[in-house]
């Protein structure tokens, strides 16, 4: 989300997240007096907060807001179960062909044997987008890339992957 959603509709005052975006809350939300809205310099969400201490301990309900992340390769990665370590497998990779195979696995076997630290943020939040792309892949594009089922495919045409690879590493 911080490259693809958040960040980009929060940079041009696009509100993106799905519940605020309801009709009945945008009126209610209308029809609330500004002092409510904003409680303090640092009272961002009074009211959304108020309700939330309500079913949430008061820790979670009042703390800072804090930046989303998508999860760290490591999260995935460092004991992966058996259909991931499918996903990531040099033959998965090469049949596709979206990725540099061989940079992605040494990524990989950086993460297996615990060295990730040689690994950047960027370089950790890139194999989630493998996992994820070869995931898509395989549900929606033919399967055979690990043990789990495929989506059935009803109408469209045959979509074939790219003939260059992207590197990730």
């Amino acid at each position: 989300m911080t490259q693809k959603g958040d960040r980009v509709a929060m940079a041009n005052s696009v509100e993106a997240r799905y519940p605020f975006l309801d009709e009945d809350v945008i009126a209610f939300a209308a029809r609330i007096h500004p002092r409510f809205k904003l409680h303090g310099l640092k009272g961002d969400k009074y009211l959304l907060r108020r309700a939330a201490e309500r079913i949430l301990p008061a820790e979670v309900a009042w703390r800072p807001k804090g930046m989303f992340r998508a999860p760290l390769a490591e999260s995935f990665l460092a004991n992966p179960p058996p259909f991931v370590r499918d996903l990531v497998s040099f033959d998965s990779l090469a049949r596709t062909g979206y990725f540099d195979a061989a940079a992605v696995q040494a990524d990989c076997e950086l993460l297996e044997k615990a060295e990730s630290a040689g690994l950047g943020t960027f370089t950790k939040l890139g194999l989630g987008g493998v996992v994820a792309t070869q995931l898509w892949h395989h549900l929606y594009l033919g399967g055979g890339l690990c043990d789990l089922p495929t989506a059935t495919r009803t109408t469209g045409a045959q979509v074939e992957p790219p003939t260059e690879s992207l590197a990730v590493a």
